[in-house]
C-alpha cells in the first residue's frame, strides 16, 4: 500500500467513525501511541518487566502509523509527496563529499 492510499484510508476511517480531525488532538494520539510502542520495546528489550510479543509491537507500530497519517490529514499534508521529497533529499546529502 502507497502512503497516499493509506491516508485515503484513513481519511475514509476519520469520516465513518467521525474521530476528531483536529490537529492538536491527533497530535496527542501519536504521543499517546509512542509512549505505548516505547513500553512496549523496552519490555522486549529487557529494560522493563513483562512479556510481549512481535505481534503487539507491529499493532503498536500500526498505531503510531495511524495517528501520524491522521495528524498529516488534519494539517493538509501529502504526506507520499513530502516522504519522497525528503529521501530525495537524504540521498543527495549523503553522495556529497564528506570535506565539503
Amino acid at each position: 500500500m502507497k502512503i497516499s492510499e493509506a491516508q485515503t484510508l484513513v481519511e475514509e476511517i476519520i469520516k465513518r467513525y467521525g474521530i476528531r480531525r483536529n490537529a492538536l488532538a491527533s497530535l496527542a494520539g501519536v504521543y499517546e501511541e509512542l509512549g505505548g510502542l516505547s513500553s512496549k520495546i523496552l519490555v522486549k528489550e529487557g529494560f522493563k518487566r513483562g512479556s510481549v510479543t512481535p505481534e503487539e509491537v507491529g499493532y503498536s507500530f500500526a498505531e503510531v502509523l495511524f495517528e501520524l497519517l491522521k495528524l498529516a490529514d488534519s494539517c493538509n499534508i501529502d504526506l507520499e509527496r513530502e516522504w519522497l521529497k525528503a529521501v530525495e533529499k537524504w540521498k543527495a546529502a549523503r553522495e556529497e563529499p564528506r570535506w565539503l
